[in-house]
């Protein structure tokens, strides 16, 4: 009975041990097991965090799409952080205001200088066409005979009368000239010599037509000047005023004459 026992408390005992044994070899693969999950729960981690970053990273750049990046600096972003001038709604009455409506347009009456120059020689060619004494009365001199004289106020370079006549050549002129040389108790001097177009004419002013240009005597000093204007490509001489003429004054010009035998003749040519 006694080695019975015995071998049954070593049966026991072995039992004991092999139980120790075990559970050691459990508990020692258990710690490895959960090392082990925990390096993969740890790997995990850092795997997903990755990927996280690397989608916000891609999710900042401006898409294919066109959309625009996120401002990088301050100004940028004050600028799109500033507040836009509200629009009008396109059913609110927007009110059109002009200048003029505040302010009245002031208009030049003044007009271009070839329009007042059309006008002047309209004026000019009426009073031509209509044989104009206007302002001019005939009176008998002491001494001279008869001349012009103004009964209103001429201005300087205003017209004043026609040297009328018949326009003549140059050669038919000299001609004319001498016939009336031979009668001068008759005939007075009232031939005018001009150029015009490089062709020399003269008014013969001989005639009595009731013409008051024909009449104005001579003086060096006068107030009176003569001027050729061209009225439908026939050249006319005008007397028109050298200076300002007040009413009441004689009228007289300068007849050029420079020739001694004529002078000799006609004494008052030199004054």
């Amino acid at each position: 009975c006694g080695g019975v026992f015995l071998n049954l408390s070593c049966v026991a005992i072995l039992n004991e041990a092999v139980v120790s044994t075990q559970s050691t070899g459990t508990n020692v693969c258990n710690e490895e097991e959960r090392a082990s999950a925990k390096e993969n729960v740890k790997r995990e981690q850092k795997t997903k965090g990755s990927s996280a970053s690397t989608k916000s990273k891609k999710s900042k750049k401006p898409s294919d799409k066109g959309d625009a990046a996120q401002p990088t600096n301050k100004t940028q972003r004050a600028k799109r952080g500033a507040r836009q001038p509200k629009k009008p709604e396109q059913d609110e009455p927007f009110d059109v205001r002009k200048l003029s409506d505040f302010y009245p347009v002031r208009r030049s009456k003044r007009q271009p200088l070839s329009k007042l120059k059309d006008q002047e020689t309209q004026m000019l060619r009426e009073k031509i066409e209509g044989k104009c004494n206007e302002g001019l009365e005939i009176r008998e001199i002491e001494g001279k005979g008869r001349g012009v004289f103004s009964t209103r106020h001429f201005t300087r370079k205003e017209f004043i009368v026609e040297y009328s006549g018949t326009l003549i050549s140059f050669e038919e002129a000299k001609k004319r000239e001498g016939e009336y040389a031979l009668h001068p108790e008759k005939f007075g001097c009232y031939m005018y010599y001009f150029s015009f177009k490089n062709k020399k004419y003269c008014v013969d002013g001989t005639a009595e037509d009731g013409s008051y240009g024909r009449l104005l005597n001579h003086s060096v000093n006068g107030n009176v000047e003569t001027k050729l204007v061209d009225v439908n490509s026939r050249p006319v001489l005008i007397l028109i005023a050298k200076e300002d003429i007040p009413p009441d004054t004689e009228l007289c010009y300068d007849y050029g004459e420079r020739s001694k035998d004529i002078i000799e003749s006609h004494p008052w040519l030199t004054s």
